[in-house]
């Protein structure tokens, strides 16, 4: 059985998010106030409007003490309206606040391998930031007046009548203090059933992810029973929490209806004896069935609900939401070549690559994905990266770029540690974001004049598309459906080549390009100041480079293009697949260049 998760950290969370919300929260506190009125005021209204007024015979005493209640049920409907306004302040911003937190522990997790990102970090940004925003909201509009209710109820029966007050205070904190450790149970199944949600969104992610290879295996049974696995152990487990949950009606008969059946029993002897006067029995009875009982039936349905509900998810996303506020990177040290007696040593150039002994794997218990590679790209290099599918190309362009953290060895740039901004590296799906052509195209370098953009989309071969866009000061306002998947590279390439980067890195970045437009990309970037590294994906792309890794298991090669369909059968056997797949023909129509339909 899941154990109860510690609260703490969802409630600091809590805190945190709300912070600065002081203001408006005595607002909501003050109205509060005036809405406990009538819950304060009624019961002993009503006993002094019976027993001074219509029982004494005096009507119009009587209907003056009702007018006055009327007052009070005036005043509590003008705050009830007014607090709805302080109420959007606290609630709105804790949204906005668990969004920020929950992005930045999940990126600091997935930079810093803390976790494996998977579909429930999507569940969790998408779904519970939600649920716990509109768990807040309701707990303010339902606790909060239950809370100043049972209060002031409680206050208004001791005061009218302290014997009265007894004989409902004794069943009722009986039935509470049930129902609080009955609380434990109904946490810890909404635990369990918050885990098996997650769960299916992990699995269904997983499937849908891989849906092509379960085609091609056959293997969409499988599949499929795993999905349904995961459905019935949420299922099963949302059925254990309606069952803890049942516990509310015998806490309700035993705070609220059992009180009100001893009032009226022993009410008459009470009075007859005359310790108690009817108008308090009347007061009294009215205190029960009008507030204690529906504030009873609220704490056990809707509020706890709510509560469990937010412990749950707080929890999670404090866990989820863990990361420092600033992170700090740590310097990695650095070996420093010793030079021989009587030679002077070359201090590294801008754009110089080293890697020395590195080694990487995704986890801890993974194997390597690259093992103790060494490999020197000097300023001014141009470096195809070609192997087959899966041997680690893309990771180690990532390693190069500083956004991965090798498990083992040294990536340095000049001769220091590389972090992420010192090398530009442009992944095969590229990113325009909402904004003026402009924009996106002076993003890495924000100075740059017309003239320089204008030599950079020209050089990438990017002319024709900004023309047609409208020119730099057009809007794109959506990216993903008014572009082709090529465009959005010729845009991406021009911003990449526009920028002050010595070092540039193409994962596959011209794949949407049609093999001309390739040429032309790449023949700039080869052509531009710096050092040039290029995960290759076709012939071509290898060819035009100055030299060639064959990443190939755990014997890199490195040599020329020519060298290498000389010497290496492995690198051969590439060409020859890569010769096999090459179009037919190279003619294409007009407008496909940039990847358009």
């Amino acid at each position: 059985m899941t154990e109860i998760a510690d609260w703490r950290p969802g409630l600091r969370l809590l805190r945190a998010a709300l912070r600065g919300t002081r203001a408006p929260a005595l607002r909501v506190a003050a109205w509060s106030a005036v809405e406990a009125a009538p819950a304060l005021a009624s019961g002993w209204v009503l006993g002094r409007a019976l027993d001074q007024g219509f029982l004494d015979g005096r009507p119009a005493t009587g209907l003056a003490w009702l007018a006055l209640l009327g007052v009070l049920y005036a005043l509590r409907a003008a705050a009830e309206r007014a607090v709805f306004e302080p109420l959007s302040h606290i609630v709105e911003p804790l949204r906005d606040e668990l969004v920020r937190r929950l992005v930045h522990g999940t990126l600091y997790a997935a930079v810093h391998r803390v976790r494996a990102a998977d579909a429930t970090d999507v569940a969790r940004l998408t779904g519970q930031v939600d649920a716990v925003r509109g768990i807040v909201g309701a707990l303010l509009r339902t606790a909060r007046p239950l809370a100043v209710t049972l209060v002031a109820a409680l206050t208004g029966l001791a005061v009218l009548d302290p014997l009265l007050a007894a004989l409902v205070g004794v069943p009722l904190a009986v039935a509470v203090v049930i129902f609080l450790v009955s609380m434990r149970t109904v946490i810890r199944r909404r635990q369990s059933h918050l885990a098996a949600e997650e769960r299916v969104a992990a699995v269904t992610g997983e499937v849908l992810a891989a849906g092509r290879d379960i085609t091609a295996l056959g293997a969409e049974e499988r599949a499929a029973s795993d999905v349904e696995d995961a459905a019935d152990a949420s299922v099963a487990t949302a059925l254990a929490v309606a069952r803890a949950s049942a516990v509310r009606t015998p806490v309700v008969l035993l705070g609220g209806q059992l009180p009100v059946l001893l009032i009226l029993l022993t009410g008459p002897a009470l009075v007859q004896r005359g310790g108690v006067s009817a108008g308090a029995v009347v007061g009294a009875v009215m205190y029960v069935t009008v507030y204690l009982v529906p504030a009873l039936e609220l704490m056990t349905g809707s509020v706890a609900g709510y509560w469990s509900q937010l412990r749950v998810l707080s929890g999670r996303l404090a866990a989820a939401s863990d990361a420092p506020d600033d992170p700090v990177p740590v310097p990695v040290p650095v070996p420093v070549p010793v030079p021989a007696p009587g030679v002077v040593a070359e201090a590294p150039r801008e754009g110089d690559l080293e890697v020395r002994n590195l080694t990487f794997a995704y986890g801890p218990h993974a194997a390597p994905v690259l093992r103790g590679l060494d490999l020197v790209v000097p300023s001014g290099d141009h470096l195809a990266i070609v192997g087959p599918s899966g041997i680690g190309k893309s990771t180690l362009a990532g390693l190069l770029a500083g956004v991965e953290t090798p498990l083992k060895g040294t990536v340095t740039m000049a001769g220091q540690p590389v972090r992420p901004g010192r090398v530009a590296l442009l992944p095969q799906e590229a990113y325009v974001f909402p904004g003026t052509v402009g924009d996106n195209l002076r993003y890495l370098a924000p100075d740059l004049d017309t003239a320089a953009l204008d030599r950079a989309v020209a050089a990438v071969g990017a002319r024709e598309l900004v023309a047609r866009l409208g020119g730099y000061d057009a809007e794109v306002p959506d990216p993903a459906g008014t572009l082709s998947s090529g465009e959005r590279q010729l845009i991406a390439l021009a911003r990449v080549y526009a920028s002050p980067a010595r070092v540039v890195v193409l994962d596959e970045a011209t794949s949407h390009l049609d093999m001309a437009a390739e040429a032309v990309a790449e023949t700039a970037f080869a052509a531009r100041p710096g050092t040039l590294v290029v995960i290759a994906h076709r012939l071509t792309t290898a060819a035009r480079a100055r030299r060639v890794l064959l990443l190939d298991g755990e014997r890199p090669v490195l040599g020329s293009h020519a060298e290498l369909s000389a010497t290496s059968p492995a690198y051969a056997a590439l060409v020859g697949h890569w010769t096999a797949q090459a179009p037919r023909s190279p003619q294409v129509p007009q407008g496909a260049r940039a990847g358009r339909p």
